[in-house]
């Protein structure tokens, strides 16, 4: 063990994501000092934004924001930036490719779930009951009846089904393959990038509990402009002004320890920084590499080392015109753009008013991840042009892909379960992340809950 004597009274926070941000945030509300190392350039994580060479701009992925989003919405009031989320009518809807079910011949067929007037869950169950496409009579009163467990019972109960996949559920409640690969099959790739045969039900479940827990919490927004310029810099910008240090291209080597602390961390460029805490707010990957093997072993982390990431593409296209007329979230069952929106549409903040500049989560991207850009556009494409007529080589200016190869963790079977808490062995080493147990869906919003719970745990340790 490193002896250091001369240990910052700073919190260490590595990661600029959400989750760092945010727990920079907390501590500044409580007057205490903090630090952020992270290791790109840019902060922002998987909220993060640049130009392309031609000035456009590229995300790291599609973004919602929920009005479930409690935590989230309660620190953009904070800082100031709440009026950039644009609120979008409380509906959500399905883009139904030609021929996908033999319920319907010939085009696309677009179906839009509004969500009534009604407390929750009912007014969920109201939008479900007024489809007209993929429901029928007999699929509504299943659904009401299979979901019946997750819209009216607490949380605990879909806790308990994360040795099943979603699939598995499904049948066993008696809901049918249509209402399976039509309705739910979106929404998982859209979750977590992974199939609802390979999903666990608890992760679908606990999404499907928290949508139905209030009126408004399904009802989705987008920023008003890219992340980097609507919510990450005005809330770096806000955290310098209160104080707080953040150093980009700091890209953590080795955590410090002496005794039984976590004294620092040294960095890839030879730079040591010194913590009276450590809060690990880095993907769950990074923290895997960071964290020395026998602490691996430990229970309270022992699940960093277990879980895995699911892959995934975020694919950019410009068009020369307007190819959809929806500004909402769009779920395509069947195709490699399961969760898509026009972007163009929706925001002036992107500079592409003229046409529709679509933003796709490519989902399952298990196979696509190592294709190249021209093979994986190509089938985005012809996919998108089964939806959007005009979507069309003729019409595209230009597609561009962005690669996660690890995103979030996969919610496969028993990972709900290896999802760590905030604590480690270590007494004043914390950690922060979408991945921890913070008994939400990986989401914003679930980064910005674990920062929370680690921060708490932060100025519970005292002078």
């Amino acid at each position: 063990m490193e002896q250091i004597d001369d240990a910052s009274n700073e919190t260490l926070i590595l990661g600029g994501g959400p989750a760092g941000l945010a727990a920079a945030k907390y501590l500044a509300d409580a007057g205490h000092p903090a630090r952020i190392l992270e290791k790109r350039n840019i902060l922002g994580g998987k909220l993060s934004s640049w130009r392309d060479r031609d000035g456009d701009w590229l995300e790291s992925g599609l973004h919602a924001f929920f009005g479930g989003y409690t935590e989230l919405h309660a620190l953009l009031a904070d800082v100031g930036i709440s009026d950039h989320i644009l609120w979008q009518p409380h509906t959500l809807t399905w883009a139904l490719p030609p021929n996908f079910s033999p319920r319907w011949n010939g085009g696309t067929v677009f179906e839009e779930f509004h969500f009534v007037d009604m407390p929750a869950p009912l007014n969920g169950v109201g939008a479900v009951l007024s489809s007209r496409y993929i429901f029928n009579t007999i699929e509504k009163m299943l659904f009401a009846t299979g979901t019946l467990p997750v819209l009216f019972r607490n949380h605990g109960y879909a806790e308990h089904q994360d040795d099943l996949t979603y699939a598995q559920w499904h049948r066993k409640r008696g809901m049918t393959e249509h209402m399976l690969q039509t309705f739910f099959a979106p929404m998982a790739l859209a979750l977590n990038f992974t199939s609802v045969d390979n999903i666990s039900a608890e992760a679908l479940l606990r999404v499907m509990a928290y949508f139905a827990s209030s009126k408004e919490a399904s009802r989705a927004g987008f920023l008003d402009g890219p992340p980097s310029e609507r919510l990450i810099e005005p809330i770096a910008d806000h955290l310098r002004g209160r104080g707080v240090t953040i150093e980009t291209g700091a890209a953590a080597a080795e955590l410090l320890f002496s005794d039984d602390r976590c004294v620092g961390v040294r960095t890839r460029d030879g730079r040591t920084f010194h913590g009276r805490s450590v809060i690990l707010a880095a993907p769950v990957h990074d923290v895997a590499k960071l964290l020395p093997p026998d602490m691996l072993r430990d229970p309270l982390v022992a699940g960093v080392a277990k879980l895995e990431s699911s892959p995934v593409i975020n694919g950019h296209f410009w068009f020369d015109r307007k190819v959809s007329h929806f500004t909402n979230l769009m779920f395509s069952p069947g195709t490699l753009l399961p969760v898509h929106a026009d972007l163009g549409q929706a925001s002036d903040g992107y500079g592409w008013s003229k046409g529709s500049f679509i933003e796709v989560c490519i989902a399952p991207a298990d196979d696509l991840i190592g294709q190249d850009d021209d093979t994986v556009i190509e089938r985005v494409l012809t996919d998108m042009g089964k939806i959007y007529p005009d979507a069309t080589r003729e019409h595209l200016v230009k597609a561009r892909l962005v690669r996660i190869p690890k995103s979030v963790y996969r919610a496969k079977p028993g990972a709900e379960r290896l999802r760590p808490g905030f604590r480690t062995p270590v007494r004043n080493l914390f950690l922060s992340g979408c991945y921890t147990n913070h008994r939400f869906p990986a989401s914003i919003e679930g980064a910005v809950r674990s920062a929370r719970y680690a921060v708490e745990a932060v100025l519970a340790q005292g002078d």
